[in-house]
Order: C-alpha cells, then sequence, then structure tokens
C-alpha cells in the first residue's frame, strides 16, 4: 500500500468512519490508538468460532486456539527483529512487563548497597516499579542525567532543544559507580514530548559496565522500527493497545539466558512441569512466566495488529506522520504565547522521522479549561501530568495539553483543531 491513500486508510478504521464519531478529531492517539477492521474482526472471530482455552486441549478449536496465539508469538519476533520466538512474553501491557522484570529478574538480585538507574523523564509504569522494589531491598533509585534544554516560544529552533539522557554524564558517574549498578530502564520515545533517545548508543554503555537494560518502547512500537538484535538490549517492551491493537495484551522481550533466570511472580496453571503435594518443578520461559488463562483473544487481535502495520509500511506511516508533524508545528508557532514542550530525534537516528507528540500550553490559561473546550468541539486530546509528574516538575509546570497524531489523521483535521484552539484561547483569555 504505497504511497497512502489516507482516505482508504480511514475507511478500515470503524471508529474513523462511523456516522456517530464523524465529528470528533481523534488527536490522543499517544494514550491509546484506534483499531482497524482487521484487528476487531480477528478478536471477534476468534470468540464466535474458536472460543477456547489454549496448550490443555485435544480437540480442534483448541488446537487451532493454541496455533494462533503461538503463532502471534513469531509475529512479534519478526516484528521486532527477536533472536527466538522462545524471547517473547506475552504480558497485560508495558506496565504488568515492567512489573515482571522488576520483580522477577531484578529484585532478587538487589541488595541495601545497590542502584538502579531509571530517569525523571519516565512514564510512572517506567519509574514506580523501580522505585517500590528499591524501598523493599534497600537499594537505591538514582536518576540518569538529562540534557535540560531552555524553551524558545514560537520558534522552529525548539525542535532541536529537547530532554534526553546525557551519555557523557552517565560515563562519567558508571566510571565511579558502575559496580554498584545493578540496571538501568529507560524510555525509548517519550508520551510527553515525543524525544527519541538514542537507546543503542545508552545500552552499549550500560552493557561496557555489565549493566543489564530495559527500554520501555511503548511509544516507540506504532512509528519507528524496532530492532532489539541492533539495540542489545536486554529487555524491551510495548502494548498492544497503542499499536492499532486491543487493550490488556502487551508484550516484554527478553534474552533467553536472562528469561531463564526468572523467578515467577505469578503462580498458577499452565507453567508447571511438575506438581508436588509441598514443591513443583516450573516449566521453561516464556511459559512459566504467562500462568493462568492468558488473554488469547486480546494476543490475537495483537497479532492481527502487527500484520496491518506490516501491511500498510512502517516507512509509509513514518511519512505520514511527519508531514502532519510539520504542518501542525508550522501553525502552532504563529500562536502567541504558546509553549511547546517537543523533542526531537535524539542524534538523527532516523532522518525520517521524530514522534508526532505535541504537548504545550499557552501563558494565562490553564491546560484543563483548554482542554475541556476542545472537548466540547469533539476535539480529542489529553490533559494533565500526561502520568510524568517527574517530567512535568523538570518542565517546571503542573500539566499540558497534548495533542497526539497518528497516520491515519489528516491536515483537514489539524485545520479544524486549530480553528477550535484558537477560538477556546481567546474565550479563556476574555
Amino acid at each position: 500500500m504505497s504511497p497512502l491513500d489516507i482516505n482508504i486508510i480511514r475507511s478500515k478504521f470503524p471508529f474513523l468512519k462511523t456516522i456517530k464519531n464523524k465529528d470528533f478529531i481523534y488527536f490522543d492517539n499517544a494514550a491509546t490508538t484506534q483499531k482497524p477492521e482487521t484487528v476487531i474482526n480477528a478478536i471477534s472471530n476468534f470468540y464466535t468460532n474458536e472460543n477456547s482455552n489454549i496448550h490443555r486441549s485435544v480437540h480442534r478449536i483448541g488446537a487451532v486456539a493454541t496455533k494462533k496465539y503461538e503463532d502471534t508469538r513469531w509475529i512479534v519476533k519478526d516484528f521486532i527483529s527477536a533472536r527466538s520466538a522462545e524471547e517473547i512474553v506475552f504480558t497485560s501491557g508495558a506496565t504488568e512487563a515492567i512489573n515482571l522484570v522488576a520483580n522477577s529478574f531484578v529484585k532478587p538480585m538487589l541488595c541495601e548497597t545497590d542502584i538502579i538507574l531509571a530517569s525523571s523523564l519516565e512514564h510512572h509504569a517506567n519509574l514506580i516499579p523501580w522505585q517500590m522494589i528499591a524501598k523493599e531491598t534497600g537499594a537505591t533509585i538514582k536518576m540518569l542525567p538529562i540534557k535540560k534544554a531552555e524553551f524558545i516560544q514560537n520558534s522552529l529552533e525548539q525542535e532541536e532543544l529537547d530532554y534526553t539522557i546525557n551519555l557523557v554524564e552517565l560515563k562519567e558517574f558508571l566510571s565511579t559507580h558502575g559496580d554498584r549498578v545493578k540496571f538501568i530502564a529507560a524510555q525509548h520515545i517519550s508520551n510527553v514530548n515525543g524525544g527519541i533517545q538514542d537507546v543503542k548508543e545508552l545500552t552499549k554503555l550500560a552493557h561496557s559496565f555489565n549493566i543489564p537494560i530495559l527500554i520501555d518502547g511503548a511509544q516507540a512500537a506504532a512509528h519507528i522500527e524496532v530492532n532489539v538484535q541492533d539495540i542489545g538490549c536486554d529487555f524491551y517492551c510495548f502494548s498492544g493497545h497503542k499499536i492499532f491493537g486491543p487493550t490488556g495484551v502487551g508484550v516484554l522481550f527478553g534474552k533467553s539466558l536472562l528469561l531463564k533466570r526468572f523467578q515467577p511472580y505469578q503462580y498458577g496453571g499452565g507453567i508447571v512441569q511438575r506438581v508436588e503435594n509441598a514443591s513443583t518443578i516450573f516449566r521453561e520461559a516464556p511459559q512459566n512466566l504467562e500462568a493462568g488463562t492468558p488473554n488469547i483473544a486480546g494476543v490475537i487481535g495483537m497479532g492481527a495488529a502487527i500484520k496491518f502495520i506490516t501491511n500498510v509500511g512502517l516507512q509509509n506511516i513514518q511519512k505520514q506522520e511527519l508531514s502532519l508533524k510539520k504542518y501542525l508545528r508550522s501553525k502552532l508557532n504563529k500562536i502567541e504565547g504558546i509553549s511547546i514542550y517537543q523533542g526531537h530525534n535524539s542524534l538523527k537516528l532516523n532522518k525520517l522521522f521524530s514522534s508526532p507528540v505535541f504537548s504545550f500550553n499557552v501563558n494565562g490559561v490553564h491546560h484543563y479549561d483548554l482542554a475541556v473546550l476542545l472537548a466540547e468541539n469533539n476535539i480529542l486530546v489529553r490533559s494533565g501530568d500526561l502520568c510524568s509528574q517527574t517530567f512535568m516538575r523538570v518542565l517546571g509546570v503542573s500539566g499540558c495539553v497534548r495533542a497526539s497524531l497518528s497516520f491515519y489523521n489528516t491536515r483537514a483535521e489539524i485545520d479544524a483543531f486549530l480553528l477550535s484552539l484558537k477560538k477556546a484561547i481567546k474565550l479563556l483569555k476574555g
């Protein structure tokens, strides 16, 4: 499907073409994406024709369900270029994936003198789990050094002034404290400003001090090619609902040798090899990390979503999103009193693209009031701290408005958004 015909693309998303939603402009894609018909049909078909448990039944329907579930493991493996399907663990989302790594891998190896490194740029899901296991073990959590930027209002130069991890300062810190640092967790793309971290260089630096690293790819997988072998990271995670798939399902990639060290963090059926009255022998990963009946329909739906992305083509998606991003940015720059908190593509990792996330405030206007007025005009955006209060403090604000685009959005929608935004600002400023 190249080049993209946006009308054909939009016709594949029921939410975007149903009569009751025809006037909605959906600019909240960093929160969750809309679902194409192929995903909805895959889920519906499972419940209509193939509803069965997996890995347990000898009947044909059970075999079909099991095959589709396990086929998705291979689909994910290819999607992120993992070495083996055995490196793919299905979870309820990125949040559970991070908690799984924290509790099953990192926590058992921590002691009071150890350090975990995360960053103040993270979504709460990639910060709080590390805080909790540090508290439970007596270890210390420290923030990765970041490059701070001064904001230049109404200027394209601001696009080059983002908040990224300062690898030079990090190397200096690890040179003196590296033996105490047991784990590093960092985002791939920010849900606040769309900035893209140089996760490959970050991983190289971590590994030069023998430190394992997790990359939170929740905001990346729908926008850029993810190659975990090229990145070299030990763990990578993302959620299905942010890649045009269903809610309640996600992925943890983990290197095979490290997954074998995991202690199961939930217990139940499907993860055991042998059970005695007082002891249990568990299966190997990834099966021993997927206790109980999983979200079978969700996994199948996520597989359909990845096929959809593959058929459209990530390069096509990137080109469309880059065009929309440049257009919206050029228009926002002309609004008086606006501060745009938008990151850039760290070290130009992909010259075609940086994430189409626009977080902003307007002088003299509260972000919540602005979002409410936009919602009254059927413009769907996000406001608040965006589940990243620490990043808000770095920015020096309590919250902001976030308009986040996807490739199925249009310039006409951007024009309507801008018209409503200007009217809302005028009304709120009196």
